[in-house]
């Protein structure tokens, strides 16, 4: 290559040496690179040599590896064979769970339809509620009640159902149910109207139902339809009075042929006991059995009468019990002289078998002695030529004494099928007992529903051909209905225990009362401590501090009143509570109409004459007796009778003409009937004791009439004695004449 010039050539050299300059720097760049290879085949040895070293190492382990994996593979395959097979378990389990569960739950649809188609069966409404109110279901008989479809209820409440008052009402008796802590079962009474309009007397019966965990859910309901139970009672209610105004109509038929049976009857007695004593006078002794032939039938008709009237009113439920306390040995020889007559007819001997010290008792006095005429009557009937044979036994238990009244013959007997009928009313043994021996066969069930209202009983033992025994048994102390026996204290049911040990305290000056109360209360279960005066129950409560003091008001010295205030004036015995006590034992209420006793025609004579003269002086001339009565006869054999006697009589046909006579002259004593035209004996009375001029005028009532209570109580306090026209002597009716005039003078006259 040639130059042009030199500088060319220069530049030419100067880029050949900084050619070679490059090149000795890239040299030296490249041995360094060189090295740096060298380093890194180096390394690359190393490296080669340790994995050759691992791999020498890995291959000496191999076979160990190999066969832990074939292990490890085996494993893992039997492991997933049992995998399989319970996966292969729990899909055939599953599937035949899910068979069951179809199969259950078509039971429960079937079981649910089952259900519905026995509530639509159901004629009542049914329903059911959450406990928020909301109806969960319904049957038919509801849908029809409410007039809308069950879809169309269910999801609703009363708000959304009812007008408002109805709503209301239905959740008030809702939320009555579920607030209650006791009862679950609610019965309420309604008149509701139906969708048809319809007017239903209905029955709500709603129960609760409740969770598992016993908390209460919701309730059931079934609506009762009671309108033809209703209409069925009403028709009952109007029975029941037509029965009653039947039952009072015969009452008042039973009364009035009392009336007029006993009128007739009064003037048959009356008149053969007068003729039986004029007879005697005249020395026809001859016609004295005729008379008094005459005289025994009218008794027999008039016990007749009143065992009839007797079974009618208790029947009626209109019998009363009249307890007082009498002597039993007194009424026992009342009793036998009375009956002894007739037992001797038929030549039959009598025995009494009773301990001097039988003590008293507290009964109906009258009744016990029909019972014991019954039995004793009886047995003098159906035995002929044998003994008779009457015990008397006092028996004590420990709630109660009991009195047994027993009476033995010797008569027909009787069979077994005669004894099943035995208390039946109307019936005898046979048709040929009664032909042979009369009655009416009242007698033995008027003495059982006697016995049984004076809390005892009857029962009879018999054998056919050799005779009968029959027994009263009746407590000694007979409660009647009308004695408040305690006022204030709240007696527990029988079943009630008190705790052992309480005392109470009985402060009383009767000695019967307190026995009464001490049984009464020891029955209850507490201790007693008595006391017969005040001034003994201060001491006794000092003494022994009772838990409870009952105290008679009425008592003599220190009264009740005054007791009381002692009690409570001391600060240790002021807590203690006390019972005042008042037991009404008054033989008038009730039963003698206010006077001293109660006798019914026809009276006897004996006793009349008796009564009567507790109010007469001996000077009879100058006592005046007024006699009001309606009926000619009676009133002309009242008239005879007092004017034998030597008394003044005036007679009024009726209560007016007595006040008119009253005006003109004042008597000293008025023996009136009741039933009378124009003004009857009540209104006579009620007038007679509103005029203080003829208040104090002893009034003796002689009547026919069968008094109501409400009568008897009318006449309480207002007369001095009743007699009953028919059932009276007239030797008793002068007694009570005589002694009424008597009481009266006294009162007029005092002794200074």
């Amino acid at each position: 290559m040639i130059y042009s010039n030199n500088e060319q050539l220069q530049q030419q050299i100067d880029n050949l040496q900084q050619r070679n300059e490059q090149l000795d720097s890239d040299n030296q760049t490249l041995s360094q690179a060189l090295q740096q290879l060298r380093a890194m085949l180096q390394k690359l040895e190393e490296e080669n040599n340790d994995l050759h070293i691992s791999l020498e190492t890995s291959a000496e382990h191999s076979d160990t590896v190999e066969a832990e994996l074939v292990k490890i593979s085996n494993n893992l395959e039997q492991e997933i064979a049992i995998r399989t097979q319970e996966l292969a378990d729990n899909n055939n389990r599953l599937k035949r769970e899910i068979q069951e569960r179809k199969r259950v739950e078509e039971v429960q649809r079937n079981s649910l339809l089952l259900r519905q188609t026995l509530l639509n069966s159901i004629p009542n409404p049914i329903f059911f509620k959450n406990n928020l109110g909301m109806y969960l279901g319904c049957n038919h008989g509801f849908e029809k009640y409410i007039g809308r479809t069950e879809s169309e209820i269910v999801g609703h409440t009363a708000r959304e159902l009812y007008p408002p008052e109805r709503a209301s009402l239905e959740e008030q008796r809702d939320r009555a149910l579920f607030n209650s802590e006791h009862d679950t079962v609610q019965i309420v009474e309604d008149r509701v109207k139906y969708a048809d309009d319809s007017i239903h007397d209905v029955m709500f019966n709603t129960t609760t139902f409740k969770t598992s965990d016993g908390s209460v859910a919701g309730l059931v309901g079934i609506i009762i339809d009671i309108s033809e139970h209703k209409r069925a009672e009403e028709a009952l209610l109007k029975a029941k009075d037509a029965a009653e105004d039947a039952n009072r109509i015969k009452s008042q038929f039973i009364a009035n042929m009392s009336h007029e049976l006993r009128t007739p009857l009064n003037a048959i007695l009356g008149y053969s006991e007068m003729l039986e004593e004029d007879i005697a006078d005249f020395g026809l002794h001859d016609l004295v059995a005729d008379v008094r032939k005459i005289n025994a039938a009218g008794k027999h008709l008039l016990g007749l009468i009143n065992d009839v009237l007797d079974i009618s009113k208790i029947e009626a439920g209109k019998m009363s019990i009249y307890a007082e306390t009498f002597s039993i040995q007194n009424m026992v020889s009342d009793v036998i002289s009375t009956i002894r007559p007739l037992i001797q007819t038929r030549d039959n001997t009598l025995s009494l078998n009773m301990s001097n010290d039988i003590g008293n008792m507290h009964a109906d006095l009258t009744k016990l002695r029909q019972m014991l005429f019954n039995l004793l009557s009886n047995a003098a009937k159906f035995t002929e030529k044998g003994h008779i044979s009457f015990t008397v036994l006092r028996k004590i238990e420990p709630e109660q004494d009991w009195i047994h009244f027993k009476v033995s013959d010797e008569g027909i007997g009787m069979t077994a099928e005669q004894m099943q009928k035995l208390f039946q009313p109307f019936t005898q043994a046979d048709a040929s007992t009664t032909r042979k021996y009369g009655g009416t066969g009242l007698g033995l069930t008027i003495s059982q529903r006697f016995a049984e209202m004076m809390g005892g009983k009857i029962y009879a033992e018999s054998e056919y051909g050799y005779g009968s025994c029959f027994t009263i048994q009746l407590p000694a102390y007979v409660i009647a209905e009308q004695d408040p026996v305690v006022e204030g204290l709240n007696a527990p049911k029988p079943a009630e225990k008190r705790q052992a040990g309480n005392t109470v305290l009985i402060i009383d000056d009767d000695a019967i009362v307190r026995e009464l109360l001490q049984n009464y209360i020891k029955k209850l279960g507490f201790q007693v401590i008595v006391a017969e005066s005040g001034h003994d129950g201060l001491e006794l409560a000092r003494k022994y501090k009772p838990h409870a003091i009952t105290l008679d008001v009425m008592m003599p010295g220190m009264d009740g009143w005054m007791v009381l205030s002692e009690l409570k004036n001391d600060p240790v015995l002021a807590k203690i509570p006390v019972i005042m006590v008042s037991l009404i034992e008054d033989k008038s209420i009730g039963y003698s109409l206010g006077a001293s006793e109660y006798l019914t025609k026809p009276v006897n004579r004996d006793e009349l004459n008796r009564v009567l003269r507790k109010y007469l002086t001996d000077d009879e001339n100058s006592q005046k007796i007024l006699v009001v009565e309606d009926d000619d006869v009676t009133r002309n054999l009242i008239e005879s009778m007092l004017q034998k006697i030597g008394w003044q009589v005036e007679t009024s046909e009726n209560g007016q003409v007595a006040l008119n006579r009253l005006l003109q002259s004042r008597p000293d004593l008025i023996l009136s009937d009741l039933m009378m035209p124009e003004m009857d004996g009540f209104e006579l009375i009620t007038k007679l004791r509103k005029e203080p001029e003829w208040r104090q005028i002893p009034v003796v009532v002689l009547t026919a009439k069968d008094m109501t209570p409400g009568e008897r109580e009318m006449l309480n306090n207002r007369v001095e004695k009743v007699f009953q026209k028919g059932d009276y002597r007239l030797d008793e009716l002068l007694n009570e004449i005589r002694e009424c005039l008597t009481r009266a003078k006294l009162i007029k006259h005092p002794k200074s």
